[in-house]
């Protein structure tokens, strides 16, 4: 029984190409007692996420195969998708318009970020998994602190400011 829980248990999907970043956010996503599972392209991204244990989708935007936004684009048509939170080096106005008009797009984080905040905020959007498709958070962009970037741990700085 205990593998069967374990298999039933909300999933959180990373979707980053950048294998060093993936690792580094799926360590502090499962050590803050989360299921976590990398995956490294769109396609696979896309395909995975749109399983129903997939709680939230954590997606980079510059991924091989498939560009994050049409991965996170490609859920729209699910009754019940997962709460998506968008982690990238770039973020232009065109993006983040069409990132508004996702109602499941619950989180906005510029890379390098703060990954205590990041653990906290994904970890609520799992609790809340079933609220999900009725409240819908402001995105976040960027915190101070403990950051990720392409290089791992990095103090905080916002390409947006």
């Amino acid at each position: 029984m205990p593998e069967e829980a374990q298999l039933r248990a909300p999933l959180v999907l990373i979707a980053d190409n950048d294998r060093a970043v993936s690792a580094l956010l799926t360590e502090v996503l499962a050590r803050a007692g989360l299921a976590v599972q990398p995956v490294y392209d769109g396609e696979t991204a896309r395909n995975r996420a749109r399983e129903p244990e997939v709680a939230v989708l954590v997606c980079d935007l510059d991924m091989p195969r498939l560009p994050g936004i049409e991965v996170i684009e490609s859920l729209a048509d699910l009754a019940r998708p997962p709460a998506v939170v968008v982690v990238s080096g770039f973020l232009d106005a065109r993006i983040q318009h069409r990132l508004a008009g996702l109602p499941f797009v619950r989180g906005v984080l510029a890379k390098p970020f703060d990954l205590l905040a990041f653990a906290a905020q994904v970890r609520t959007l799992v609790r809340d998994r079933g609220d999900a498709g009725e409240k819908r958070a402001e995105p976040t962009l960027n915190c101070g602190g403990s950051s990720v970037s392409s290089s791992g741990l990095s103090p905080a700085a916002s390409p947006l400011a």
